[in-house]
């Protein structure tokens, strides 16, 4: 869990450096920093590497306060193992199982040997997604943790010097996905990193060639002790030979840019669109005389060196201290914001027990709080129920003889309705639950009596068929048929402005259907009059091409309709009157288009499902066989219709159809009589 404030320590091979970060609402503060050198550099033959940086550790223990806040802390890049892959576009679920392939395959260890862990990189506007994957063998962990144990110093989070760099500069440079290309070059004692950042996504390598390579190339040159070709090589900006001693470390600056080179034309071949315009440089290798110029012509790009961070900085007399230190403080620098959390990519190589160690440690504060406010929760709760029973207990008393009236007034209701319900008639209780099942019948019934109806239009044969081209050769105005567009119900369970009365209390009620027969209604003026049966208005709207559409309706339809109206096998019957057709209009050019339109894109062809599943058999048998000439004959070549059927008489003009609506009334009979016509027997 992040901090408010963390310590990022870095152990090189010329000194300890560490920096401690405090939060201070949205801005990072520096709280405090130290440089411990070590009296020999740590690549020094037969030194005891070890005591060194205990002793080293028991230094910057006695000037700071290091177990304030969270550590964090560096391994060099020529320990650790870092390798970037790209991945195909999964879920994010499966993602840490094919990392986890992919790090059995890349890691040259067995993945039980090491500590690993890793990052996901992606892009808003590209599916592909990229994953570093950094890990350290165990044994080398144990070493670096011994290291700070023996110290008495307790590690939080243990991660890549070069990703340490990468966080510091992201953040103090704000570098993201709209930024140039860079390349952030951090000269170590023995060691170089070199991180290319491109895009929003990291990548980078580890160089053998340090600081060390241009000392000991003075040494040959000169015949002079490590320690004096140290000094001369730091000494070499103002030195009178400084003219020589470039030229004894010109074969170094050589090697040092073939790897570059090579670095970026390896980094070029696996992202072929990186684009990398500029170089930040850091380490005190960097302040060599020539450095600058010497990288900017031999590859081409801008060269800068990172004299002071932007984003941190020390007030007041070490400010100027801070400054001579800030070009060897970029590692120490991300390792702290790692620790607070502000970090782009999060490795932590600890193992998982210790992390595990950690977190509990940090949570058991919490826990004891919690416990502390749990028990004097229950208390709390223990008086207030205390309380409340005593005020309970009080109120029982006084209430009381309340409670036991009003349960002897409910008892006595209760005996009443027993007895009311003994003496019930059975048969009463029967018809009830006869009368859920009445009018079950009406509208099955009413949809086969509007079947009925429209056969008597007498349509042609090919009509009831989809033999389309039939169809077509029967003249559109001959075509005895109607196309329904809707059917809406309308209930009505009294006349108009009559209200049901209620014979006991006179007041208006809605009645249960049962009760409508023989009851009575009362209008405005105070008239009464016996209640109408309930009744549905049935409005059909539809079309029809026939020339005379109106007459081929009226005469078969509604006539149908007039001369059933009373069947017995029906619990309701049929009140057609004069006006039942109604609204009869020709179509229109104009709605004629727009209706040709929408009936094109409609699917209404019965064949549609055989002819798509028969395209897309077609298609993958094809794909099995010739891919190329199988894919275009049965996909695109059959056209879209194989794939979209269309309205086979969608292509025909409807100007001249008729548009009709019909209504007619359905009046339910008595629930007698509606039983028997549902239930002869």
């Amino acid at each position: 869990m992040p901090k408010n404030s963390s310590w990022g320590i870095e152990v090189g091979s010329n000194a300890i450096k560490a920096i401690r970060l405090v939060r201070q609402g949205e801005q990072v503060v520096v709280d405090a920093y130290q440089v411990v050198p070590f009296k020999k550099v740590l690549t020094t033959p037969d030194l005891d590497v070890n005591g060194a940086i205990w002793e080293g550790l028991g230094k910057l223990l006695s000037a700071t306060t290091l177990r304030r806040g969270s550590v964090v802390v560096s391994v060099p890049g020529t320990a650790a193992f870092a390798k970037f892959a790209k991945l195909p576009p999964v879920e994010p679920k499966k993602i840490p199982d094919i990392v986890k392939f992919e790090a059995v395959q890349q890691i040259p260890y067995r993945i039980e040997d090491v500590q690993w862990d890793y990052q996901v990189f992606t892009q808003p506007d590209s599916p592909d997604i990229e994953v570093g994957i950094f890990a350290i063998t165990k044994d080398r962990v144990g070493e670096i943790l011994d290291n700070y144990q023996a110290a008495g110093l307790n590690v939080d989070a243990l991660t890549l010097s070069a990703l340490a760099v990468y966080n510091a500069l992201a953040y103090d440079l704000d570098l993201g996905p709209d930024s140039p290309g860079t390349l952030l070059m951090d000269i170590g004692t023995s060691s170089t990193d070199i991180i290319i950042v491109e895009g929003g996504s990291v990548w980078l390598r580890t160089l053998s060639i340090g600081g060390n390579q241009f000392t000991e190339a003075l040494v040959r040159a000169f015949k002079l002790s490590f320690a004096k070709a140290e000094k001369l090589k730091r000494e070499a900006g103002t030195s009178k030979y400084a003219r020589q001693i470039f030229q004894a470390m010109r074969p170094v600056f050589a090697d040092l840019i073939q790897e570059m080179q090579r670095t970026l034309g390896f980094h070029q071949i696996v992202n072929r669109e990186a684009q990398v315009t500029r170089l930040v440089g850091m380490g005190s290798s960097f302040r060599l005389p020539g450095m600058q110029k010497f990288l900017s012509q031999q590859l081409q790009m801008e060269v800068h060196r990172l004299d002071s961070f932007k984003r941190i900085g020390v007030e007041g007399k070490r400010a100027s201290d801070f400054a001579k230190y800030s070009l060897n403080m970029a590692t120490a620098y991300g390792l702290a914001l790692q620790g607070l959390g502000l970090e782009k990519v999060h490795a932590n190589l600890l193992p998982v027990h210790m992390v595990k160690r950690r977190v509990w440690r940090a949570k058991q504060p919490w826990f004891a709080a919690t416990a502390a406010l749990m028990m004097f929760a229950s208390m709390v709760a223990w008086a207030k129920l205390r309380i409340d029973k005593n005020i309970f207990d009080a109120n029982l008393k006084v209430g009381q003889p309340v409670v036991q009236e009003t349960l002897h007034v409910a008892n006595e209701y209760v005996q009443a309705w027993r007895l009311t319900e003994g003496r019930s008639d059975p048969r009463r209780r029967i018809e009830n639950l006869r009368r859920i099942l009445d009018y079950r019948e009406v509208w099955p019934k009413l949809m086969h009596d509007l079947t009925l109806a429209i056969r008597t239009l007498n349509p042609q044969p090919p009509l009831l068929t989809t033999q389309y081209e039939a169809i077509r050769a029967i003249p559109r105005r001959d075509r005895r048929r109607i196309y329904i567009d809707s059917i809406s119900a309308n209930y009505q369970f009294n006349q108009a402005g009559a209200t049901p009365l209620n014979d006991a209390s006179r007041l208006p009620v809605l009645p249960t259907i049962q009760d409508i027969w023989g009851g009575l209604s009362v209008d405005a003026s105070g008239e009464r009059s016996p209640l109408q049966a309930p009744s549905f208005l049935i409005t059909l709207k539809g079309t029809t091409p026939h020339r005379d559409g109106p007459k081929l309706i009226s005469q078969n339809m509604i006539r149908w309709l007039a001369q059933n109206s009373q069947r017995n096998n029906r619990p309701y019957r049929i009140e057609v009157t004069n006006q039942s057709l109604r609204s009869v209009e020709r179509v229109g050019e104009a709605r004629a288009d727009v209706a040709q339109k929408l009936a094109a894109r409609r699917p209404v062809d019965p064949l549609a499902g055989r002819r798509r599943s028969e395209a897309h058999k077609g298609a993958r048998s094809t794909r099995r066989g010739d891919a190329a000439s199988g894919a275009r004959a049965g996909v695109v070549g059959d056209s879209v219709d194989r794939v979209i059927p269309r309205r086979p008489l969608g292509d025909e003009s409807s100007a001249n159809d008729w548009s009709f609506e019909i209504q007619w009334t359905v009046r339910l009979v008595r629930p007698e009589d509606a039983r028997r016509a549902e239930d002869p027997a």
